[in-house]
């Protein structure tokens, strides 16, 4: 049996494949290929997660009742993914900004050697990585962190602060390696696998030439708050309690679709912050490409985006006032004020049966 197991990274299309993955269970079958995913589950992320928690125990059961499936089915590879098995020690400890990079590295390691402890040994691995431009890449996670974590409430520059290991992919998947072996890992460019990623992996990963049975789907996910939407979300994050951030973020979702002339200004690095850091990162992102026979990233002229970078202007009062607006609509509609008067009371009785069933309450409005 074989495994191939997709790492992410975040913001490489990894939610738009892995919806396309549970659609076409019966297309990949005939192919021999059985994917892999908890019960109403879409992705390996709640599985991931358990890995940095609980150790590996979880994610042993998961795969070993996943083998017994894949056999019974005729399958000869499990495909398994979740974008958060990438820099696990960072993304999943929500950025920890005291912890240096040799600390979370070494804990990286730690995980991905309990990762491949609970996978048999007569499973054939494979490891596989997306990665795109560091810089865009930064300003993805930027965006969706603010619009989805109220930890996040700095600037895209303090952001970068908390996460300059992430950029160094050579550095991360070097652990991977060293771990699984280097015949055992590959990476791909993800602005090389565009406009169609999942084509890209059919093609290149699972080696599907006619590609023409699969269910083909428009999985717009993860879309990104505009601007000054997400500018007075990132305002707010710093005074909303954890438990109701989940709640804020559909909110915030409804509030962008409200929003009259909306700006899509999502360069959050000046041109010299752009160069800069790609400067700084292009040793790692040259290592990679050789050791890896890839392709080139997308390359950047600092003059010509010194020539059309317009700086976002900031979050006008006019503007504030419209999202305001619109976000007091929003909330009061009786579904969001039940969920948060749940979440709210489920906050006060911490450690008893009572809490439980109230969150499992929230999730009828969700």
């Amino acid at each position: 049996m074989r495994l191939i197991l997709h790492i992410g990274t975040h913001k490489t299309g990894s939610t738009a494949l892995q919806h396309f993955l549970s659609a076409n269970g019966k297309e990949l079958s005939e192919y021999g290929f059985y994917y892999a995913s908890p019960a109403r589950e879409f992705n390996l992320n709640s599985i991931a997660n358990a890995i940095l928690l609980d150790g590996q125990d979880k994610f042993k059961y998961f795969l070993l009742e996943k083998l017994r499936k894949a056999e019974q089915n005729g399958a000869h590879t499990i495909i398994a993914s979740s974008e958060n098995l990438y820099a696990m020690a960072r993304y999943l400890t929500r950025f920890n900004a005291e912890k240096t990079s040799a600390m979370v590295l070494a804990k990286e390691r730690i995980l991905i050697e309990r990762l491949r402890a609970a996978i048999p040994a007569h499973v054939e691995c494979h490891v596989l990585c997306y990665v795109r431009r560091p810089d865009h890449y930064l300003e993805s996670l930027y965006n969706q962190n603010v619009k989805r974590d109220a930890l996040v409430a700095g600037e895209a520059v303090d952001f970068l602060n908390m996460i300059y290991d992430m950029l160094d992919y050579h550095r991360y998947f070097s652990i991977w390696r060293d771990v699984f072996g280097s015949s055992a890992c590959s990476v791909r460019i993800y602005e090389a696998a565009l406009p169609n990623l999942i084509e890209d992996f059919l093609r290149h990963v699972l080696g599907c030439e006619d590609i023409s049975s699969f269910k083909q789907q428009d999985v717009r996910a993860n879309e990104r708050l505009s601007r000054d939407v997400l500018e007075y979300k990132r305002l707010r994050n710093e005074h909303v309690p954890y438990s109701e951030q989940k709640l804020e973020g559909r909110i915030f979702a409804l509030v962008d679709k409200r929003i009259t002339s909306p700006n899509n200004n999502h360069e959050y690095l000046s041109p010299d912050e752009r160069a800069g850091l790609l400067s700084r990162l292009e040793p790692s992102m040259e290592r990679l490409r050789t050791e890896f026979a890839l392709p080139a990233f997308p390359r950047f002229s600092l003059e010509a985006a010194r020539a059309s970078w317009q700086p976002y202007p900031g979050l006008s009062l006019e503007k504030r006032r419209e999202i305001e607006f619109h976000y007091n609509a929003v909330q009061r509609q009786i579904g969001f004020r039940v969920e948060r008067l749940l979440i709210q009371a489920a906050s006060l009785t911490r450690g008893s049966g009572i809490r439980r069933l109230l969150l499992e309450a929230t999730s009828l409005f969700q």
